[in-house]
């Protein structure tokens, strides 16, 4: 895959307005998206596919998270994740789960783990 510079995925304040950030990788020379979402447990990444009909799960730019900011939702089917573990809490994927990418914090930057 290939990210920017140094492995660095995005800064952590490009979470702050929206919690989420998404970033396009290449895998095998084609595109890959992800999202970087950040709360109260701290910094995590999903692949940007649903479950249940392999759509991405936004319709704008880095908003995934609910106004509350609580749970991950699907545009497309308005499936329920919860944002720690990527379990589907409500929608037709139910009990599936958003495909993890490792990433961490260091310091002001979310990195490729």
């Amino acid at each position: 895959m290939t990210p920017g510079a140094a492995n660095v995925l995005c800064a952590l304040a490009d979470l702050a307005a929206t919690g989420a950030k998404e970033i396009t990788l290449l895998k095998a020379g084609a595109p890959y998206s992800i999202f970087v979402v950040r709360d109260q447990a701290g910094v995590r990444a999903f692949e940007n596919s649903c479950p249940h009909a392999r759509l991405p799960l936004n319709g704008e730019a880095d908003t995934f998270f609910d106004v509350r900011r609580t749970v991950l939702v699907c545009v497309n089917h308005g499936a329920h994740f919860d944002p720690v573990t990527g379990l589907c809490l409500r929608g037709p994927c139910k009990g599936e789960r958003l495909r993890a990418f490792p990433v961490t914090a260091d310091g002001e930057s979310v990195l490729i783990a």
